[in-house]
């Protein structure tokens, strides 16, 4: 197994965290699992909240049962007001499902490492040292990490010399009108794609002079933090890493680490405080890590004609 070298750093900060996990999406839990705190021996309190949240999904499995539903604010019915699960609290660790034990750590035969989609992973990668691992990287794996992390030139431009071996050539596109076009092609097929970039996007694209003021505050955050090109080579590291890129599609996967590129960079223009940007980050990593993104991204470049060399080097002008 291949130890990403933070992963040992990890500690969930718990009821410091200002985003809890499972705010955003469904904890889903096994049939197993389900049964089991179904017939917990418990507080009448905490049974009462368990006996709320947990609902057979439409089309159960053995290892999809039941979800845990979310309150109306959207987070775990089981955080109480300290941030802190109350399962946990009352029963032990031992009790929890197998997600909220494991999360956001992704632990296979192949690799340990976390998800960027908890706020302390993505603090834990905001730093100026490359991402390093315990043991050398599978190829093709390690190749792609290796020109990545090549810092002679931007992350953007290391990125870019990887297509044209890869990808046929095509028509050139400006960034502001792909971006414009891949995001709203996104936002139509899901609404937490809409709510975590497009409304954002949307604010620049209504108005005139939307691209200009895109452009200054990318501008103004590259002048307040030099080093975040650093940040965002380890994040796109990261998550080639934990999902063993590049699978058995290479065009996808890199099309992937385009718009992942082309989402981190534009969902950060405005941050204007590290902790900002940690929280900006983490809830675009639910997205991205929670979906079928690699193949999502393709499917709405294909539509927007940009699935070429030149078409998604469009993405990396800035």
């Amino acid at each position: 197994m291949i130890k990403a070298d933070y992963y040992d750093k990890f500690k969930c900060k718990c009821g410091d965290c200002r985003s809890v996990c499972c705010g955003g999406w469904g904890i889903t839990v096994s049939d197993e699992e389900y049964f089991r705190l179904i017939g917990l021996e418990c507080p009448a309190e905490l049974r009462y909240v368990l006996d709320c949240a947990l609902a057979v999904v439409d089309d159960p499995a053995p290892e999809r049962y039941a979800m845990m539903k979310p309150s109306y604010t959207g987070k775990c019915r089981l955080i109480n007001e300290d941030g802190l699960c109350s399962l946990q609290i009352a029963c032990g660790e031992e009790v929890l499902p197998a997600v909220c034990r494991m999360y956001p750590r992704s632990l296979t035969e192949k690799h340990a490492g976390c998800s960027a989609s908890c706020e302390r992973v993505v603090e834990l990668l905001m730093r100026d040292a490359p991402l390093s691992f315990s043991s050398p990287l599978p190829e093709p794996m390690a190749g792609y990490v290796k020109a990545l992390q090549n810092r002679e030139k931007p992350l953007r431009e290391r990125i870019a010399a990887l297509l044209p071996d890869v990808f046929d050539h095509g028509y050139t596109y400006f960034y502001f009108g792909l971006l414009s076009m891949y995001t709203g092609i996104m936002a139509e097929a899901s609404e937490r794609f809409a709510e975590v970039v497009y409304k954002d996007f949307y604010e620049y694209g209504k108005d005139r002079d939307g691209e200009e003021r895109l452009y200054k505050d990318i501008a103004a955050f590259d002048n307040r933090f030099p080093k975040a090109d650093r940040w965002f080579e380890n994040l796109i590291i990261n998550r080639m890493f934990i999902t063993d890129f590049p699978g058995d599609d290479i065009k996808t996967a890199l099309c992937g680490v385009v718009c992942e590129y082309a989402l981190v960079r534009f969902i950060s223009a405005r941050c204007e405080t590290e902790e900002q940007f940690a929280d900006k980050i983490a809830a675009l990593y639910r997205y991205i890590g929670h979906t079928n993104f690699n193949k999502n991204s393709r499917a709405a470049i294909e539509r927007a004609g940009a699935f070429s060399a030149e078409g998604l080097s469009g993405l990396l002008r800035v």
